[in-house]
């Protein structure tokens, strides 16, 4: 009981939390004969876990060497030491180490156990054949996971079993803050009055603008969304920077056809100008609710699929209202 308290001092998925402990594989100091490492196999064998290797340790319990019983059946039991078939260069872990590199290790070097030790080298257990299978397998199943983009360590809820109250306490607070954003846009609206009775046809394009620059924003967090569960590494600043040129290209291409068509519909460049001009920069604004919010919604540890969503909305369509005004007010 009190290994298993001491082992949940690290954190899970180490080697110190998978490591089984050293009093339950077989260990012998510098300078034991093989007659005692006989008598040792036959008076403890019983209680080893596992004797797939025989690990050796100085007066202070450093891992000093290792080797296989098969490499100890091969020798005659003599008095022979085990310094003298030992191998010195060990492939261990420390208590830190991710279990994925656990794994990679014992398969890398075709080894069925792997020694834990501490920062000082100290011997306190190993890693056995079972325990690796089973990273393998979880790890490969995680992997497979991301790959189809419907798995990311620490930050989705899990619909199918997490209760109904949970899922509306995760998801209410967003959409309130929303319904706040929405009357929010609302108030922008109704401050530029002036402009809008000025200029009527403006308010027909409200939507469409709004419109263009969620459905840009929506994109991009669908796309940041799936390749931070595939990639939780992802390199944010690469990746922004290429989002960015791409939103860009798409809201020339996206501006330029509508102060064409609306050009063409009404004969009125100005509006046709403001058209361009505003939903351009709302689709440049959209990057930052497409990829920055669910970033860092992200890193917070928070379901972007909970909080982003409703956030991004409700910040894009405040940002696309004030913008499209904005011009209009600066060029009509």
């Amino acid at each position: 009981m009190e290994h298993e308290l001491s082992k949940q001092l690290y954190p899970p998925e180490t080697a110190g939390r998978l490591m089984v402990e050293k009093r339950k594989v077989p260990a012998v100091p510098m300078g034991t004969t093989l007659i005692q490492v006989k008598q040792l196999l036959a008076a403890k064998g019983r209680d080893y876990e596992t004797i797939n290797y025989i690990y050796v340790t100085d007066k202070k319990n450093h891992l000093q060497g290792v080797f296989s019983i098969k490499e100890f059946l091969e020798h005659e039991v003599s008095k022979e030491k085990v310094d003298d078939i030992m191998k010195r260069d060990v492939i261990s872990v420390k208590t830190h180490t991710h279990q994925e590199r656990v794994a990679l290790l014992a398969l890398r070097h075709n080894i069925k156990a792997l020694p834990v030790v501490d920062k000082e080298d100290v011997f306190l257990g190993i890693i056995p054949f079972d325990v690796i299978l089973k990273i393998l397998d979880k790890e490969a199943v995680q992997d497979l996971l991301r790959f189809g983009g419907i798995y990311h360590r620490g930050s989705f809820d899990d619909l199918i079993h997490l209760p109904i109250l949970q899922s509306i306490k995760h998801r209410l607070p967003w959409l309130l803050i929303g319904l706040l954003g929405g009357l929010l846009a609302a108030g922008i609206i109704d401050g530029f009055q002036e402009t809008l009775s000025r200029n009527l046809i403006l308010a027909a394009f409200i939507p469409l603008i709004v419109y263009m620059a969620d459905a840009v924003g929506t994109q991009m967090e669908a796309f940041i969304i799936r390749d931070l569960a595939i990639n939780p590494t992802l390199r944010f600043l690469k990746y922004f920077l290429k989002q960015l040129s791409i939103v860009s290209l798409i809201g020339i291409i996206t501006s330029a056809v509508l102060a064409l068509i609306s050009f063409a519909l009404y004969g009125n460049a100005l509006i046709s100008m403001v058209l361009g001009i505003a939903l351009f920069f709302a689709t440049i604004s959209s990057v930052v609710s497409g990829l920055i919010i669910p970033y860092l919604f992200g890193k917070l540890k928070l379901d972007p699929a909970n909080a982003s969503g409703p956030i991004a909305t409700t910040l894009q369509d405040v940002f696309s209202v004030l913008v499209y005004f904005t011009v209009a007010l600066l060029i009509l």
